[in-house]
């Protein structure tokens, strides 16, 4: 057996020895059942009789339909638990093992010789996966805290921001795929830190712009000021134009969804670079804080809301204390 057979045998938990119908029989639910599990994981579709499966998977489908025998969840809320979960993790492992691999690859170019993935994976894997499991206890805390002044209705009053990257399709035909890389990590990785550190939330990223979420109009507004402020001072980076809105959202599959989040979109798109624009609703919960400036701007139609007279967002000089991380 390879070593790379070697360590996929050991991350599965032992060999794969047992076909899909072996699997849904000894825990006691149909094909059907077993087979949307493995889809909303996100896993490729295999043959019924292929022996594909191990002990490991078996005790992971035990689990789910012991929710499910217990009333503690229905079959669909399981399914999509399972659902995000597979999803998630497979953005995670694939950011990981290319993080891994572009590291061991610059090692290579300085060092020479070969430098074999499998060794590190193997060493990481423990660590890896309790930290995994450290970040889902500690994400979990922090959404059940949330709670208290959100509750369980899935309709919610926040303050929502898009923040996007000047130029991003220019520069992607003009930098090779190695940089243009490093600009996107850098992003997403600024990003990220400022908008928690606000105590903001990051709900996606998607190539050159990051949708967040934060409790109130100010808290979103110092976000915005600061991503605007740190990244436009990035060596590596473009300057970035932010959107900003207050109002009702959805939350729904780990997204937000709403005119709320559909007036940020819009508003981001015709901000100046360096520029935070918000509307005049949000405006107005903005105007009593002496450490903004706000600066009406010309009305103008904005798709799918008419005219609008949108409203910079600027920090009065000397006054503001923004967010600033390394």
């Amino acid at each position: 057996m390879s070593r790379q057979d070697d360590l996929v045998t050991q991350l599965l938990g032992g060999e794969r020895t047992l076909r899909r119908r072996e699997v849904a029989r000894s825990v006691g639910v149909s094909l059907l059942s077993a087979r949307k599990l493995w889809r909303a994981l996100g896993f490729p579709g295999v043959a019924d009789e292929a022996q594909v499966f191990t002990e490991t998977d078996r005790d992971a489908l035990a689990r789910v339909v012991q929710l499910v025998r217990e009333d503690v969840v229905d079959e669909e809320t399981a399914i999509a638990c399972a659902r995000a979960l597979g999803q998630s993790t497979d953005r995670l492992v694939s950011w990981q093992t290319e993080a891994l691999l572009e590291y061991l690859n610059a090692r290579r170019a300085r060092e020479g010789g070969q430098l074999d993935p499998f060794p590190v994976i193997e060493r990481l894997t423990q660590d890896l996966e309790q930290l995994l499991v450290y970040a889902f206890r500690r994400q979990l805390a922090a959404a059940v805290s949330r709670m208290d002044g959100i509750g369980a209705d899935p309709e919610a009053v926040m303050t929502v921001g898009f923040a996007d990257l000047v130029s991003y399709t220019r520069l992607s035909r003009r930098l090779a795929q190695r940089d243009l890389g490093r600009l996107v990590q850098r992003f997403e990785g600024l990003a990220s830190d400022i908008i928690t550190a606000g105590g903001g939330r990051v709900v996606k990223t998607v190539g050159d712009e990051v949708l967040f979420v934060a409790d109130n109009p100010v808290a979103g507004a110092v976000i915005a000021l600061s991503l605007s402020e740190q990244l436009g001072a990035d060596d590596l980076l473009p300057e970035v134009r932010v959107g900003l809105a207050h109002g009702p959202v959805l939350r729904s599959l780990g997204d937000v969804y709403g005119d709320t989040v559909n007036l940020a979109s819009r508003l981001t798109s015709i901000a100046q670079p360096g520029a935070v624009l918000t509307d005049p609703v949000t405006a107005r919960e903005l105007q009593t804080e002496p450490e903004i400036v706000l600066v009406v701007q010309r009305r103008r139609p904005i798709r799918g809301f008419g005219q609008l007279q949108p409203v910079l967002i600027a920090p009065a000089p000397g006054t503001i204390q923004l967010i600033r991380v390394e």
